[in-house]
């Protein structure tokens, strides 16, 4: 069931589906992946001329302040992984009360055509990294 919360520590690559929320020990924070917004990547099976980002809704929320909607932006090669580089008005990391909150990797990549991904198979890798 992806409603099922998960525990992960700062520093550590952790991996959500749409739905599913983790709590940061000794943090008091959690992040919900609300899911994938928009997915402008060009399918490995594709020729474009460029490739776009992929964008992510996620919900911050510490200890029992109201939650914030957090969105972000990455580019991903064809494993799915963001590169290291920022991009300019490419959003890949975002900071919550302290502490940072970075896509490191969205999988599956697309192969012939977005459409073919449903919105529940999306995994998006976050790393959060005390400030």
């Amino acid at each position: 069931a992806s409603d099922v919360s998960i525990i992960a520590t700062t520093d550590v690559e952790l991996t959500l589906a749409p739905a599913q929320t983790v709590t940061i020990v000794d943090t008091g924070l959690t992040i919900r992946l609300i899911g994938v917004t928009s997915d402008e990547r060009c399918p490995s099976e594709i020729e474009c001329s460029m490739s776009g980002p992929v964008s992510i809704s996620l919900s911050a929320q510490m200890g029992d302040a109201d939650p914030v909607d957090v969105t972000m932006q990455t580019l991903t090669d064809y494993d799915g992984r963001s590169p290291s580089m920022k991009f300019e008005g490419v959003e890949s990391r975002a900071t919550y009360e302290g502490y940072l909150i970075q896509v490191v990797g969205v999988l599956p990549y697309p192969r012939k055509s977005t459409s073919e991904i449903k919105d529940s198979d999306y995994r998006v890798t976050l790393v959060v990294v005390r400030e």
